[in-house]
């Protein structure tokens, strides 16, 4: 039996003018990561990324953190599929479909606490009416693809670790665990609360993939000081 591990890249840089890049906080929660599976006796075989800056620097931290404390190093390799939705995108249908007036962007938004809440609620709300349009059809298509690509190198023994985002990855593991009517529903609910560096793992056997975890994270609370064990858990 084979297992894909799909990673969230770390935390991002919301409100910085430059989104897609890993805060410092980002890059270590990536190399904790990397810590933990190698800790966990993980040996990936593969190491795939989507296209985006974020998604690279928290697939080589993982790499980094396989290889201080496993002396582990394997080959890593892009897959565009995994990339995300383009959030401004999803934001501008919104505004000129009517349903809302607001401008925020993850690279202009304020990066306040309240800044971020009101950022996802505005979000959220774009969210329900692009999950109708044909955009979100074809990066429905585009990520189930993608997992199909993972499943296939991903066979008895080897083990395949994918760092995409909170969308993405939500989407192929609604995919895998609701019904068709309900995949939409349930991709909303998924990606509001995966963490940064969020794990969720897939085992892939002669019936195919079964999603049997989603959004771990004790790498981070194990990490964190005990009076704060929340420290290093963020989601945006």
């Amino acid at each position: 039996m084979g297992a894909i591990h799909l990673v969230r890249h770390g935390q991002a840089s919301f409100g910085s003018g430059d989104y897609d890049r890993l805060s410092e906080l980002g890059h270590l929660q990536a190399r904790l990561a990397g810590e933990d599976m190698a800790a966990r006796g993980l040996r990936p075989d593969v190491l795939i990324h989507g296209g985006l800056r974020r998604q690279r620097e928290t697939a080589e931290g993982i790499q980094a953190g396989l290889r201080e404390k496993a002396d582990w190093d394997c080959p890593i390799e892009v897959d565009e599929g995994w990339a995300e939705y383009n959030a401004d995108e999803v934001l501008e249908a919104a505004r000129e479909a009517g349903l809302t007036a607001r401008h925020g962007t993850l690279d202009s938004a304020d990066s306040s606490p309240e800044a971020k809440r009101a950022f996802q609620d505005q979000l959220d709300d774009a969210l329900h009416h692009w999950a109708g349009l044909e955009a979100f059809a074809l990066y429905a298509t585009t990520t189930k693809a993608s997992l199909a690509a993972a499943e296939a190198r991903s066979g008895t023994g080897r083990t395949t670790v994918v760092v995409s985002s909170a969308g993405t990855i939500s989407l192929a593991v609604a995919g895998l665990l609701a019904d068709p009517d309900g995949v939409a529903g349930l991709w909303k609910r998924l990606q509001r609360v995966t963490v940064n560096t969020g794990i969720a793992r897939v085992v892939v056997g002669r019936e195919g993939m079964n999603c049997i975890s989603v959004n771990e994270h004790q790498h981070l609370e194990r990490a964190a000081d005990p009076a704060d064990p929340r420290a290093l858990i963020t989601l945006r």
